[in-house]
């Protein structure tokens, strides 16, 4: 997390000068490979005020990613299980979360 923020005041300016649109900033990083309904529970209860990006990598463990130099295969069949539980859903709407694409960020 620290090389992270190494680059924070650097990527900030180059958002600014270009004009670009992001989210407040990230959650779940520091998982990346272990989100599962405990960890998302935990997240999604204690997101700050703002625009937030989920760090996640949900998805199949198929022959296409098996012949992929990472080691997030097993994780993403367990974060997709997650991620479409009624409880995840559940979960956002009690905190009066709501789910956007990045399409949203630039609408004023």
């Amino acid at each position: 997390m620290r090389v992270l923020g190494t680059f924070s005041g650097t990527f900030q300016q180059a958002v600014q000068r270009e004009g670009f649109v992001t989210p407040h900033g990230t959650l779940g990083v520091e998982v990346t490979g272990t989100l599962d309904e405990t960890l998302f529970a935990a997240i999604a209860t204690n997101v700050p005020e703002g625009t937030w990006e989920l760090v996640c990598h949900p998805g199949y463990n198929d022959s296409d990613l098996q012949s992929a130099n990472t080691r997030l295969r097993d994780s993403r069949e367990v974060e997709l299980r997650v991620l479409t539980l009624p409880m995840a859903r559940e979960i956002l709407a009690r905190q009066g979360i709501d789910l956007i694409s990045y399409r949203d960020l630039a609408e004023p």
